[in-house]
């Protein structure tokens, strides 16, 4: 009896830690290559973790998800997300954009982002809520910083001068207002955090605090991290999670 025991507790300790990541393009790794086509890099964020920490890593990530398709995710992958430890949600990046053509022809008109910050907060709560019921353990992951100049640059390439005037405009004549406005969602989800008493790995600060120019870490569309971003994400996560 007593080997048996013995037995079982090894197998135990050897069991991988499985881990759900459900969030966008930057969960999925994707990366803005030289030729301009995106592509999931090889080096990305989860990759790392599931290769440096031996971790058994279910990888959901899709490019251009928004929080209201992450619930979609959830029910597509709910067995998965029920046994796993830890489910993973990076959302924000993407709700928090605007439809930028729609400003440049009409600047004059009320506009709003693919999610309201308030409908954002309510539903990424609601997600929490969904990954615990399930069994799991929910891990918010912060947003790197954006690159304003470049992003504009980037979404405004096809729209004439005339348009790229309108947006400029309507954002009171300063670029920097992007990432302004980026930060109140990221500022949402530490607050949701301590709102709901959920553990956040920020992701933010090792960007800011970067020795170097922190932007050489994102690609060229201001929004991406780049192969230096991901491992720089990978070692913040490593360092802050108890794995």
């Amino acid at each position: 009896m007593h080997y048996f025991c013995a037995v079982t507790n090894k197998k135990q300790d050897m069991k991988k830690t499985k881990i759900v990541a459900l969030g966008d393009s930057i969960t999925k790794g994707v990366v803005l290559t030289d030729g301009n086509n995106y592509s999931v890099a090889d080096g990305n964020f989860i990759e790392i973790l599931r290769q440096e920490k031996n971790l058994e890593i279910d990888n959901f990530g899709r490019f251009g998800c928004t929080i209201h398709y992450g619930h979609q995710i959830i029910d597509r992958h709910a067995d998965e997300i029920a046994s796993a430890d830890y489910t993973i949600l990076e959302y924000g990046g993407n709700d928090c954009d605007f439809y930028w053509k729609r400003i440049a022809l009409n600047p004059e008109a009320e506009h709003q982002p693919k999610t309201s910050l308030e409908a954002f907060r309510t539903s990424f709560k609601a997600l929490i809520e969904r990954v615990k019921s399930l069994g799991s353990h929910p891990i918010i992951l912060s947003l790197p910083p954006i690159n304003s100049r470049s992003y504009f640059d980037f979404f405004s390439r096809g729209i004439d001068d005339q348009g790229r005037k309108n947006i400029l405009g309507w954002m009171g004549g300063e670029v920097e207002a992007i990432a302004r406005w980026h930060e109140n969602y990221n500022q949402a989800l530490f607050e949701i955090a301590s709102e709901t008493d959920t553990t956040i790995w920020d992701i933010t600060h090792p960007f800011e605090g970067y020795e170097g120019d922190w932007r050489t870490l994102i690609c060229s569309d201001g929004i991406h991290p780049n192969s230096l971003g991901h491992r720089l994400i990978a070692n913040s996560i490593m360092t802050e999670a108890n794995f």
